[in-house]
């Protein structure tokens, strides 16, 4: 009986360990949508989730650590909701738009902003450039692939590839824009002219 208490009390605080990391991860995003990289410390972490500073480092030692790993996680979500969004028995076509208009509504997501704030980050701070630079390399080339995969049985791939990197621009732009000022009708129509373009170039 003894192992079976011990063994159980192992998985409850394994579990409650996990509930704690997925707390913070979740309080990170927030604060990186709300205040930015700069503005997300330990110790604002620490006080969303109701840690001591302490505690936080028992399960992140350091903001790096942390960063990565909520960098790791808005990956791991956005994989997830395109998969989602386009399953196998839908015609290429309606796969492409799916996947599209997948990427619009991500666009004005907190977990959008908060991944653009660590892109951003890297870009500006070399430490932790250096130690996103191989998952972001990875994440990237795995997306890459399955776009890959989704237009390869258009004709007109190459044109499809194009607007796929004039979509993500000026998704990431309208992401940036909105922490600035909240326009969303004139943000449609400009998603909706993007859209009659992919829809041009998936009907030819």
């Amino acid at each position: 009986m003894k192992p079976k208490r011990s063994n159980a009390r192992r998985t409850s605080n394994a579990e409650m360990s996990a509930q704690t990391k997925a707390r913070i991860l979740t309080a990170s995003v927030e604060s990186l949508a709300e205040l930015g990289y700069a503005g997300t410390t330990m110790s604002e972490i620490a006080e969303r989730v109701g840690l001591t500073r302490a505690a936080l480092i028992y399960h992140f030692e350091s903001k790096n650590a942390m960063m990565v790993a909520v960098m790791n996680a808005l990956y791991d979500e956005m994989a997830l909701r395109f998969a989602a969004a386009a399953p196998a028995f839908l015609t290429p076509k309606d796969r492409l738009l799916a996947v599209l208009d997948t990427m619009g509504n991500h666009a004005s997501s907190i977990n959008q902003m908060a991944l653009i704030e660590l892109l951003l980050a890297a870009r500006r701070d070399p430490g932790f450039r250096d130690e996103v630079a191989p998952l972001v390399a990875r994440r990237e080339a795995a997306f890459d692939k399955a776009w890959s995969d989704l237009i390869g049985n258009f004709k007109t791939a190459p044109r499809l590839e194009v607007l796929r990197d004039l979509a993500v621009a000026a998704l990431r732009g309208y992401t940036i824009g909105k922490s600035l000022s909240d326009d969303n009708p004139r943000v449609d129509r400009q998603f909706a002219e993007l859209r009659k373009l992919f829809l041009e170039a998936a009907s030819e």
